[in-house]
Parts: C-alpha cells; sequence; structure tokens
C-alpha cells in the first residue's frame, strides 16, 4: 500500500491505492463513508480500494454502500443486484434505491443527476453516513471542464471543475478521492484484483454532451484544473473578506456595500463577490450572465449613481454606497397545505406546523429606513413574505410558520472552493451556515 502524502500534497496524477490512502488520512474524524457505486470500473474501484486500505491501514472509518437503479435500462435491475452481491463479499452493507415515476422526455441526465443525490442523500440519513463519496476520476474532471467551457466561454469559474467536496441540500458532504486518478488506471487495479465492473452502453452514446466530448478527446492538461481550482479558492476567499470588511444588511434583507474605502479591491474579487450576491438576493441558481454583470462593473468603475436591476436584484448607487435588494417584481404567491414545506422566491424555505393551509404573499420588512434611497424604499413595501391563513391561527403565527432565509445558488450544491464566501453571506443575511468540511 502506498504510503500517505504529506500534508498539502495534491500531485496532477494519483495511483488509485495512494489516492484513497491520501483521502481517508485527511478525514478530520472516525467516518462513516457511502459509496455511491452503479457497478462501472470507477465506482468498483472506488468500493475495492477504501475497502483494502481500510482493512490494511486500520483507520476508525466505516464503510456502507448504496445503488441508484434509475430504471431507465433493462438490465439496470440486474447490475444492481449484481453490485449487492459484490458488497457482500466484501462484507460492506448495500441498499438498492430505486428512481421511480414518470422521467422527464427533456433534461433527462440532469433529473437523473438531481434524483440520484436525493437517494444517496436519504440512504445516508438511513445508514447512518457521516458523507457519500463518488468515483468520479481525473478524465471525467477533464471533460466537466471542457463541458463548461463550451457552454461559457466568459466563465473562468468553471475551469476549475468539480470540487473534491461538495456539500449537497445544506446538510451532506459529496467526497470525490479519485479527481485525481485516471480511469484506466482503475481498470488496472481491479484487473490485478481479478474483479470485473459493468459496462453501461449508454457510456458511448453520443447523444449525451459527455460522452461527445470523451469522443472529441478534449485538452488534458491536469496541472492546469489544479491551479484554476486553487484561483477559485483563492477568489471566493478574497471575496468573503471584502463582503465581511464593507457590507451591512437592513431587514428586507438590503444589503449596504461601502465603496469608499474599497477602491483598491481588484475587480475580479469585487464582480465575483456581487454575482454571488446578487443571485442569492435575487434568489436565482446562477449568477447573473457575463452581459449583465459587465453592465454593473462597468457602472461601478465610471463612479457616478446608477440604478439598474439584473437576476431579479435591484442594484443602486448613491455616491459611496451600492444598495442591493430583490426587486419588486414576480413575486408569486405560495400555497402550503397543512404540515408541508416549500420554498418562496427561491430565497426562503417556509415549514408549516399548522393544521390549517397557509398562503405566502409578499409584504413590507418589518423595518424601511427613511435614509434609504426612495427606490429601495418602494421596493422594501413588497418584498419580504407575509403569511396568511384562511382562517386564522389559533396560536401565535411564529409558533406554526417557520421562515428561514436561504442561499438560493448554494442551496442545493455549495462546493468546498465558496465555502467561506457563502458563510459570510450566510452570517450577514441570518442564515445557517455550512456544517464544516470532514476533510
Amino acid at each position: 500500500m502506498d504510503a500517505p502524502l504529506a500534508a498539502g500534497t495534491r500531485p496532477p496524477e494519483l495511483s488509485p491505492d495512494a489516492a484513497i490512502n491520501h483521502f481517508l488520512h485527511t478525514l478530520r474524524r472516525p467516518t462513516r463513508l457511502l459509496i455511491a457505486i452503479s457497478g462501472g470500473s470507477d465506482s468498483t474501484g472506488l468500493l475495492v480500494t477504501l475497502a483494502e486500505v481500510l482493512r490494511e491501514s486500520r483507520l476508525p472509518h466505516t464503510l456502507a454502500a448504496a445503488t441508484i437503479d434509475h430504471g431507465l435500462r433493462p438490465a439496470s435491475a440486474g447490475e444492481a443486484r449484481e453490485v449487492s452481491t459484490l458488497c457482500q463479499r466484501l462484507g460492506i452493507p448495500h441498499r438498492i434505491l430505486q428512481w421511480t415515476g414518470e422521467k422527464p422526455e427533456t433534461g433527462l441526465s440532469a433529473a437523473a443527476r438531481l434524483a440520484r443525490y436525493r437517494l444517496l442523500s436519504d440512504a445516508a440519513a438511513s445508514m447512518g453516513a457521516d458523507a457519500v463519496v463518488t468515483g468520479h476520476t481525473l478524465d471525467d474532471q477533464i471533460e466537466t471542464v471542457a463541458m463548461r467551457a463550451g457552454r461559457s466561454a466568459g466563465d473562468a469559474l468553471g475551469l476549475a471543475g468539480m470540487a473534491p467536496a461538495t456539500l449537497y441540500a445544506g446538510h451532506i458532504w459529496i467526497l470525490r478521492p479519485f479527481l485525481h486518478t485516471r480511469r484506466n488506471a482503475i481498470r488496472d487495479h481491479l484487473r490485478a484484483l481479478l474483479i470485473e465492473w459493468i459496462d453501461d452502453p449508454s457510456n458511448d452514446d453520443p447523444r449525451y454532451e459527455r460522452v461527445r466530448i470523451r469522443q472529441s478527446a478534449p485538452a488534458d492538461d491536469p496541472g492546469m484544473i489544479n491551479r484554476a481550482g486553487q484561483r477559485r479558492a483563492t477568489l471566493s476567499a478574497a471575496a468573503a473578506v471584502w463582503l465581511a470588511e464593507h457590507m451591512e444588511t437592513r431587514p428586507g434583507p438590503v444589503a449596504i456595500i461601502s465603496l469608499s474605502d474599497g477602491g483598491h479591491i481588484p475587480n475580479d474579487v469585487r464582480d465575483h463577490a456581487l454575482a454571488t450576491l446578487v443571485a442569492i438576493l435575487g434568489g436565482k441558481p446562477h449568477r447573473p450572465a457575463a452581459s449583465s454583470l459587465n453592465r454593473l462593473s462597468a457602472a461601478l468603475d465610471q463612479g457616478f449613481d446608477f440604478r439598474l436591476t439584473l437576476s431579479g436584484t435591484l442594484a443602486l448607487r448613491r455616491r459611496s454606497q451600492l444598495f442591493l435588494l430583490r426587486e419588486r417584481r414576480g413575486l408569486l404567491p405560495l400555497s402550503l397545505a397543512a404540515y408541508r414545506t416549500g420554498i418562496w422566491d427561491g430565497r426562503y424555505a417556509i415549514v408549516n406546523k399548522s393544521a390549517v393551509e397557509i398562503t405566502v404573499m409578499p409584504g413590507p420588512a418589518r423595518e424601511i429606513g427613511a435614509d434609504l434611497p426612495g427606490i429601495a424604499r418602494e421596493a422594501l413595501a413588497g418584498i419580504t413574505p407575509q403569511v396568511t391563513a384562511q382562517y386564522g391561527f389559533s396560536v401565535p403565527e411564529r409558533d406554526l410558520v417557520t421562515i428561514t432565509p436561504r442561499l438560493s445558488l448554494y442551496a442545493d450544491f455549495l462546493p468546498l472552493f465558496d465555502v467561506p464566501l457563502a458563510d459570510t453571506i450566510a452570517r450577514l443575511l441570518g442564515a445557517e451556515p455550512a456544517p464544516p468540511p470532514l476533510v
């Protein structure tokens, strides 16, 4: 077995044994890991190598495994049973979870991905796992970067690829220990152990974008991806510091950023901070388009007062202050049956603990400061969630309905690169910070 790497060491390529040995030694406490295994070479190699290294190292971690049967191919149920047999042979508890219900005619890959992580999260909770581990490889990373570069040439963030850890739905970390390991190295390792894997025919189907990218032989530069990941982490950390030092909030919420002593901030740091904040205040799951962000950046550079909107957020400059808040447009009501949960305007998680149906509507902020610009005061008169019930409540509303601020940009997936920035914005907006990463 390869020796663990020195702290901070992360070369472009690692053997399966070295990658897993390094990964297990970076876990900060005894951890129960749920392995997401499809039966393909990557996830089978992950399962086998984790079991092998744990057996030899005697580290205090434990394993469980889950297979998601998407029900998209006739052979999938039988393949899941084959995986179960392998797990039984290795002494690893295993469950098969099925993606049931109607499948969309378009966007099938994205829908399957969301369903997969939802089911894995459920499995982790029921099996007592602290994190989910997946078999994404260096080859997957190279393909991901090529796909993102092809979709948005102006977005340098995507060049960092997948993060080694991503927080799913605010509560379970997804860990990727093979991001520095080649698929061929994993397969060679499995062959040496006389362990077979399942080849999914969809991996060669050119109808899927990733397959087309793979067949086009994308540029292969692991060092470039590592540097891009380091740049993104540095950028997010600097953006977090800038917001912590220059931003205050008012009910609504309104973000007020002082520009008077922030003149030396690099534009890329400022723009990354503002793009993230704009998406969250507007309740959007994506940062604004490059063209919209360029308008905001250019207006700030000119130094004059302005008003513009982007991604549902109103941006106002008045002298040395920038005001950001949800624009008063496109806010729809939300009806929630008794004891149900929902998301209002992307910005708030609502829990109805009452026995009656409720409706969430836009209304005024609890405080609207007279010192705010008039346009901001007008918006604040109708952008904050207000709860009504047809027959009223028998006890105070606060005891029956929970309204929690939500970071829409990171609500589903928060990459490790952005944790300092997400936590800073959460603190400023009164939302919960992310649970600490395990690596």
